[in-house]
């Protein structure tokens, strides 16, 4: 069952707060615009109950119109921002020791990343100058889809009830891999680091020609990375809250 219904099913009995609160969850939910339609759809209320709350929350910035539907606000942006900020940087911090064992390990491109709807975000990347170029060019936030990382964090979201097969394919290995990720023939491959089950997961990766990520025993230190990582953020669970 997805969230959005979840939400919509509590809200039966908490009033007009309760429907607003399911509509914001479904337009959350996604890295893109939905459309009125699909609110309804997914949240199981009439197109004139959305209606007329996506016009009282558009009229206090909590949603805008966006070209095919509609976008969460900016008044709501700067009330999440904040706590998803405190938590990046805790990840980021109890981390980065790991990231730098493993980039010292490997000389290889290595990044920390989490989630953002379908939206990978590097929270950190540690580099040789000379891989600088293909590295530079990947933009810290990507479309999920397009990388390792992001595969491997869409399959480990919290909550899924169905995966696309591939999805399930790199559940059940632990590890996603993906050839020519950047331009120049270059590989990556990243493992999951799972944070606290609410909080979706993090993820290591690393980036470098195909035939220095398969068959090297790279994969195997990045295993044992994560597995140190995981470790790491289980003693300082308090500083993920």
């Amino acid at each position: 069952m997805s969230t959005a219904v979840e939400v919509a099913q509590r809200a039966g009995s908490a009033g007009a707060i309760g429907r607003a609160m399911a509509v914001l969850d479904c337009v959350g939910g996604r890295s893109g615009p939905t459309s009125l339609a699909e609110i309804s759809r997914r949240t199981g209320l009439p197109k004139s109950t959305v209606h007329r709350l996506l016009g009282t929350l558009e009229a206090q910035g909590a949603v805008r119109r966006a070209s095919a539907g509609y976008v969460l606000g900016e008044t709501i942006k700067r009330l999440s921002d904040g706590g998803e900020t405190a938590r990046r940087d805790s990840l980021r911090h109890l981390l980065m020791p790991h990231v730098a064992e493993l980039y010292e390990a490997t000389r290889l491109p290595t990044s920390l990343a989490v989630l953002d709807g379908r939206t990978v975000v590097r929270l950190v990347t540690l580099y040789p100058r000379t891989l600088a170029g293909p590295v530079l060019r990947s933009a810290d936030r990507t479309p999920a889809e397009e990388t390792a990382l992001g595969r491997l964090l869409l399959a480990y979201r919290p909550a899924q009830t169905t995966l696309e097969p591939e999805l399930v394919r790199i559940r059940r290995a632990g590890i996603a891999f993906q050839e020519e990720e950047h331009p120049g023939g270059m590989a990556a491959m990243a493992v999951p680091i799972t944070a606290r089950p609410a909080d979706g997961a993090a993820a290591i990766g690393l980036t470098g020609p195909a035939g220095d990520l398969v068959g090297t025993g790279v994969e195997a230190l990045l295993r044992r990375t994560a597995l140190d990582a995981r470790l790491t953020l289980r003693r300082h669970q308090a500083a993920l809250r």
